[in-house]
């Protein structure tokens, strides 16, 4: 009887114990799991985490020269080495050029891997129609990347490279901070500064937590100089992702 009694004990305790990490484990991995959204066109600052992925699929309505039209884009990551990553990025399969093999070394992360600065190198691949002074042919750009950020409050990613087939200067960032629960504040920027006038355009845009994993965004993508291949873009983009 009292090794049956001994037997219960030390059942009662190793169930205790076994409820009480679980619960630890849990309330310690939950904020590891909310998945924070992503910039609408920018790419992110440092590599993904193996085995994470990310998708971004854009639809817009475009107005040049009095007239409209209608593309289609996105952007795909997914995180395959420690070290680095490739990505996929089209700013418009009929209306840009080129769509962009982008790939990302990590030169320094921090500890928890929400900051750092990466190696960019990009390979654009002709998709489309080229119009007026755009240059033929596959486009090489590379460059640095950084990531800052405060866990679930904000994120910023800044990217510079240089496009050599096109000899100019291209800064990305994109920019977002969580305002409420399930809504998130955005903004996208991207200046081309070269032999020709600078191009600066700016997206403030806001996304909506639809599920665990999804989010909606809508964004209006608009010029702040006279040099632009565009007046406006009203952006509607679905996101998907683990990271």
């Amino acid at each position: 009887m009292a090794t049956l009694n001994t037997y219960k004990r030390a059942l009662v305790m190793a169930m205790l114990c076994t409820s009480t990490f679980v619960g630890e484990l849990q309330a310690y991995d939950k904020p590891n799991h909310q998945v924070f959204p992503h910039p609408v066109n920018a790419t992110m600052g440092t590599p993904d985490p193996i085995g994470s992925f990310n998708v971004r699929l854009n639809t817009f309505k475009q107005d040049r020269d009095g007239t409209s039209e209608y593309d289609i884009g996105g952007h795909l990551g997914y995180g395959l080495w420690e070290w680095g990553g490739i990505h996929l990025r089209s700013l418009g399969v009929r209306t840009t050029p080129l769509t962009e093999l982008i790939g990302l070394v990590g030169l320094w992360r921090s500890e928890q891997k929400e900051q750092g600065i990466s190696f960019i190198s990009i390979l654009g691949l002709p998709t489309s129609k080229k119009e007026g002074e755009e240059h033929h042919g596959l486009s090489y750009l590379v460059g640095l990347t950084g990531r800052m950020a405060i866990h679930n409050v904000l994120t910023n990613d800044v990217i510079l490279h240089y496009d050599v087939s096109a000899k100019h200067y291209i800064a990305e960032t994109g920019t977002v901070v969580r305002l409420f629960t399930s809504m998130f504040g955005v903004l996208d920027t991207r200046t081309t500064v070269g032999s020709t006038q600078p191009e600066v355009l700016v997206m403030p845009a806001v996304k909506v937590k639809l599920f665990s994993l999804g989010f909606l965004g809508l964004g209006l993508n608009v010029p702040i100089t006279t040099t632009s291949s565009f007046h406006r873009q009203v952006v509607v983009q679905i996101e998907v992702g683990n990271h």
